[in-house]
């Protein structure tokens, strides 16, 4: 028994056979009867439908290229973020997740800097062809500006030189490599920093396949890969005469995957590392489905997915409301939209968004009026007064850098930065002037509503501690500013550009020297505690507070995070599911 072969069948006995034949003897009666009546037809097969949903966004298609200088925008932009996968991408709170299912992006030393890149060899495009290490050289030839020799005017138009790649994020200068070096064995691009670079894992390489960029800059992947590594480094003061094959790849980036008003690309060629292919683009609708041959770990648990464009705020809000959307950032809603959702059962998260109002003084304002301002803002009260109907436990913003978009980064930046404390100090402020009555002239965008809002309470704050505070009228300088700040997820680029704007602390530049050169984020954050201590020292401005922001899912429908980018997808797509049946 235990050597029995797979064609060792036991002969039937005669009992069996007997068996076998009466049966076979009522079947056949079985069947002469059956012939007495109508058969049963047998029932339909049931088709169940794919499973999607419907993601409302703000703004119109107009290109299939958001890097890009005319590419960027938020429709643009959300988009990409379904298609184009990289080696990261950020969560609801802005900070950088490693994408493990595609490569790795490894920080292999520290001074000089170098990074590794590693693709995963199983990996393609939506069209078949296989995503490798060509891609990355390609990408970083796209973002590094290496071959850029361009001389700009006041006015940031080049005057002579030649800039290729006209990206919408301008060139870092604290971010320049040597030419990567690639090792086909070791399935490896490496990159040497000219000096340790604090945004090193924020430089993801894979953009635009680099064949689809070749096929139609009209020339072979070979010539342009030979370019990428010969042409030598742009150097403004010495410019030279474009490389054709760059020139050609550089032009087709620029421009060559923009939409012209009132025309629809062919879907077959839009060409995506992501898991979706796009099946159908009309006017206002982009149709993805989930292809089978993408191998990496944002494997999306919907089939469909259906991106519609809309002109303005209001229609995507009527969408919503009316059931035609199932997931949409919304934006700052006020509390009759933010009841209207709920009572018709859609889940609405509001939280922090990453645009920052802050009172900004000007470098000609008396450090003693900054100071008796800043100590007379009742910042508490201010925030309550203005976010607090919509959202009960908003805060006083606390840094200059950050806010609470940006999630558990911010709580660690915030403990011991210097800020102060969040209500007022009438008679700090009313000795800062030694009694004396003063002006603050204050200018502020008067269209929108919640400077509207904060600006009287600034009046009456002003007031109690003797100044004066009334809008700045033209042509007279201002002694402040109302404005708001768009929040970068990068500490080490909101840092840069807090720095660039208004007052400086007294070692706010030395520090962000010492912050760009940090490789590792706890001395970033570090360094960062200590510019914001810095810009509270000089009195150089009072962060208030971050506008709000709303992202809205129809009833059952789960996996869908808060975003705190402003007109952003809510992070992780490939968690969303659609409502039981």
């Amino acid at each position: 028994m235990l050597h029995r072969g797979l064609n060792d069948v036991s002969r039937p006995t005669r009992r069996r056979r007997g068996a076998g034949r009466l049966l076979a003897l009522l079947m056949a009666a079985g069947v002469v009867l059956a012939g007495c009546s109508a058969p049963e037809p047998a029932p339909a097969p049931v088709e169940e439908a794919p499973t999607s949903l419907t993601l409302g966004v703000v703004g119109s298609l107009t290109s299939l290229n958001a890097a890009s200088a005319t590419g960027n925008t938020p429709a643009n932009r959300a988009l990409s973020a379904l298609l184009d996968e990289r080696l990261g991408s950020l969560d609801g709170d802005l900070q950088v997740v490693p994408n493990d299912g595609l490569g790795r992006i490894t920080r292999v030393q520290g001074d000089p800097l170098k990074v590794s890149y590693e693709l995963f060899s199983d990996r393609v495009w939506s069209d078949g062809t296989p995503v490798t290490l060509d891609d990355l050289l390609f990408g970083w030839a796209v973002t590094s500006h290496y071959f850029d020799d361009a001389t700009y005017d006041a006015t940031g138009q080049v005057v002579s030189g030649t800039r290729y790649f006209d990206t919408a994020m301008p060139a870092d200068p604290n971010a320049r490599t040597t030419r990567p070096s690639i090792d086909r064995a070791d399935d490896t691009l490496t990159l040497t920093y000219e000096q340790p670079f604090a945004d090193w894992n924020r430089q993801w390489l894979l953009d635009r396949p680099v064949h689809v960029i070749a096929q139609r800059a009209g020339v072979s992947v070979k010539d342009l890969l030979t370019a990428i590594l010969t042409t030598p480094a742009g150097d403004p003061e010495q410019p030279r005469t474009p490389n054709p094959v760059l020139l050609a790849a550089a032009q087709t980036w620029n421009t060559g995957f923009d939409i012209a008003p009132g025309s629809t690309p062919d879907p077959a060629s839009v060409v995506s590392a992501g898991p979706w292919t796009v099946t159908e683009i009309t006017a206002d609708t982009v149709q993805l489905a989930r292809r089978d041959s993408y191998q990496g770990a944002h494997f999306p648990g919907l089939e469909q997915l259906t991106v519609r464009f809309f002109a303005d705020r209001a229609a995507q809000l009527s969408a919503v409301e009316a059931g035609q959307v199932d997931v949409a950032n919304v934006g700052d809603i006020d509390v009759a939209e933010n009841k209207t959702l709920t009572e018709a059962g859609y889940q609405v998260q509001v939280g922090p968004t990453t645009q920052t109002l802050h009172l900004r003084f000007a470098e000609g304002t008396a450090s003693d009026l900054r100071q008796a301002m800043t100590l007379a803002i009742d910042r508490g009260s201010l925030v309550q007064d203005v976010l607090g109907a919509v959202r009960p436990d908003a805060q006083p913003l606390q840094s200059f850098l950050s806010s609470p978009a940006a999630g558990s980064l911010y709580a660690d930046l915030v403990s011991g930065n210097g800020a102060p404390g969040t209500g007022s100090d009438v008679d700090g402020a009313r000795s800062a002037l030694g009694d004396r009555a003063a002006v603050l002239r204050v200018a502020y965008d008067t269209t929108d509503d919640v400077s509207a809002q904060v600006f009287p309470r600034l009046v009456s704050m002003g007031a109690r501690a003797g100044i004066a505070v009334r809008l700045a009228t033209t042509p007279e300088e201002a002694d402040a500013t109302l404005a708001w700040v768009g929040e970068d997820e990068s500490l080490y680029r909101s840092a840069r550009d807090r720095i660039a704007e208004g007052i400086e602390g007294a070692q706010t530049n030395a520090l962000f020297d010492e912050l760009t050169v940090h490789t590792d984020p706890v001395d970033v954050l570090s360094e960062a505690k200590e510019i914001d201590r810095s810009l509270f020292a000089a009195y150089a401005g009072v962060p208030l507070l971050e506008r709000t922001g709303a992202v809205v899912t129809a009833e059952g429908v789960g996996g869908v995070a808060y975003t705190s980018e402003p007109d952003g997808v809510p992070p992780a797509f490939w968690t969303w599911s659609p409502p039981q049946r």
